[in-house]
């Protein structure tokens, strides 16, 4: 398959879209302080940053660097956003987050599943990326049970007071 911005993949309950201006406002209202504890930024509250944010993301899939979606419902209301991340023919990263009404209840699951049946089906790698915070215990769960294994741990800067702890969990393909 080629990538490109029609691209979708759809499972029982949600839908995937490449990145498109038309959820900036969804975007910038749902990437909170809690949304993002875990992750190695911060929401600035400046929705230019979020401009850029799907510029990049467009222009990393026109030059097949990265994919980055939005997770929709069935009614195609965003919940989220999820992506591929680092594409290099030794592996990929993906990661997600989702809106907090939507969280803790298998939709993070059913994204890791959906993007891992897509890179089987359209890259030839070694191994998939999976890397969280050691303190966010749900989003551990995920890689846990689809039977990713903790590579190595790493600290990544998140601001100036906080340091996360990574755990780095990879999937190997065996070919």
């Amino acid at each position: 398959m080629e990538l490109n911005s029609s691209l979708l993949i759809k499972t029982n309950r949600i839908i995937l879209k490449p990145i498109h201006e038309k959820y900036i406002d969804d975007i910038y209202i749902s990437f909170t302080p809690e949304v993002t504890k875990y992750m190695p930024f911060n929401p600035s509250g400046n929705k230019n940053d979020i401009i850029k944010f799907v510029e990049d993301s467009k222009r990393n899939l026109i030059d097949k660097t990265e994919v980055v979606f939005v997770i929709l419902d069935m009614e195609e209301n965003f919940i989220g956003c999820c992506g591929i991340h680092n594409i290099n023919p030794e592996s990929v990263e993906v990661g997600l987050w989702l809106k907090e009404d939507f969280q803790s209840q298998g939709f993070g699951t059913e994204v890791v599943v959906s993007l891992m049946h897509f890179i089987e089906q359209n890259f030839k790698i070694n191994y998939i990326i999976y890397p969280v915070d050691k303190e966010n215990i749900r989003s551990r769960k995920i890689p846990e049970k689809l039977g990713f294994a903790a590579f190595k741990t790493y600290t990544k800067r998140k601001n100036d007071l906080v340091n996360l702890s990574i755990i780095e969990y990879r999937k190997y393909f065996y070919t």
